[in-house]
């Protein structure tokens, strides 16, 4: 009885509605070693985008689920409502939604932090304004956290970190911002950026001061700087276990990119000696380990897609030709220039055993008919869940891979359309 009641106190119940996110959802987990290995949960909506999933959780987590961030904890019981296109719409009821409320109003480090994209000084504030702007939202955070109710001791640390690094990285962000609101030169912006890095370094260096604590990575904005606090601080004074990460991320980098090519399996061998901790070394073997089945000459795992009437297509429908597939969206500027590309290729090897398929992985199916409405395609336009390529690996899109008329894998990570690369690869196909 012992033993079930501590197993039942690890389960995590989540129930909820999911709008605009498609039909199935991928939840990351956040914590370094997991984010590195691209490891979470995969949520199924049905009909009227509902969803309940139950899960061990072994200690207080952050997850990412679309644009919201989750901190769930060991037990809780949480119901929510999240809009992928309004994250600061969500709701929650239950134990643990305080934290996740809390996160709704979680600056983005990807858009400057504090700066919101620009935001903030879009009205071309001086240097000392910035600063006096950038404390006032720090304050008015702080607030926020001391005021919020039911937070745990190490989540209170946690966003209070947030805070810190998102002041760090808002200053950081600066001059990016900063150049294209005043519309400068790049030889302006580096003199602006000289300027700036002056200016801001004291602030900068007291907003990292904290910066050497391994518990920050799990923060994704710490992520982002933290080679910034080992600078600062020397890597005498911080965690041994950031340092690895550093490497690890760098060399797994690369594998989400190309694949375990020659070259990097080499530099596998080197990472592994450079690191002194034995968990990164467990996160690259396991990271490389997953890429295996993604090897030339192994089998290509099937997927399915739909076409515009709703029909399933399967990748083995086209064994006995050599495929070329490229995965994209509508909302991905890159991948949409790289169909013309993409179309041109395809019209030139027109009367060759092969098929070109552009797989979209919109989650929204009518925001991609409109598109192709207005940008018609020569090329087989199929739809599917991003989840569908789950043993493909795919973390970023666009994506190509070719494979050959026996249905085994050339290059699961071939080179873009617009590099010669990808042709060559495809004649030595034919």
């Amino acid at each position: 009885m012992l033993l079930s009641c501590k197993t039942e106190s690890k389960i995590v119940h989540l129930k909820g509605e999911l709008k605009s996110f498609g039909t199935e959802v991928f939840m990351s987990k956040g914590t370094p070693d997991e984010l590195l290995l691209k490891e979470g949960l995969v949520i199924k909506l049905d009909a009227q985008n509902k969803f309940e999933i139950s899960f061990e959780l072994d200690e207080p987590s952050y997850y990412r689920l679309g644009r919201n961030t989750l901190y769930l904890s060991p037990g809780d019981e949480l119901e929510l409502f999240c809009d992928f296109k309004k994250p600061m719409a969500a709701k929650f009821t239950g134990s643990g939604a305080d934290a996740c409320l809390y996160l709704c109003a979680k600056p983005f480090p990807k858009g400057g932090s504090f700066l919101e994209a620009g935001k903030m000084i879009k009205d071309d504030p001086s240097f000392d304004d910035v600063l006096n702007r950038l404390d006032q939202k720090i304050e008015a955070r702080l607030t926020q956290l001391k005021e919020t109710p039911n937070l745990s001791n190490q989540f209170r640390k946690l966003e209070k970190g947030r805070v810190m690094f998102g002041a760090a990285n808002t200053l950081f962000s600066y001059t990016a911002y900063a150049s294209r609101i005043k519309k400068l030169t790049k030889e302006e912006a580096k003199v602006l950026n000289v300027i700036a890095e002056a200016r801001f370094k004291n602030a900068i260096d007291k907003f990292l001061a904290e910066g050497g604590d391994v518990d920050y990575l799990n923060l994704d904005v710490y992520r982002d700087i933290c080679r910034s606090c080992i600078e600062l601080l020397g890597e005498k004074n911080v965690d041994q276990a950031i340092i690895d990460y550093t490497k690890t991320r760098d060399l797994l980098s690369q594998l989400l990119r190309n694949g375990a090519t020659s070259e990097l399996v080499e530099q596998k061998v080197v990472t592994l000696n450079q690191l002194q901790g034995d968990k990164y070394k467990t996160v690259i073997n396991e990271a490389f380990k997953k890429y295996n089945a993604l090897l030339s000459g192994q089998l290509a795992p099937e997927l399915a897609f739909r076409n515009k009437d709703g029909e399933e297509v399967r990748l083995s429908d086209f064994k006995g030709k050599v495929v070329v597939l490229d995965v994209w969206a509508t909302w991905c500027g890159p991948c949409v220039k790289q169909s013309p590309y993409f179309e041109k290729l395809a019209e030139k090897y027109k009367n060759q055993n092969i098929e070109f398929l552009a797989i979209s992985i919109d989650s929204n199916k009518k925001a991609w008919e409109k598109y192709l409405e207005k940008h018609p395609k020569s090329t087989k336009q199929l739809i599917t869940n991003r989840t569908v390529f789950a043993a493909y690996l795919i973390h970023g899109i666009p994506r190509f891979m070719v494979f050959d008329s026996k249905g085994l894998i050339v290059d699961a990570f071939a080179a873009r359309p617009s590099d010669p690369k990808l042709e060559k690869l495809i004649n030595s196909c034919l």
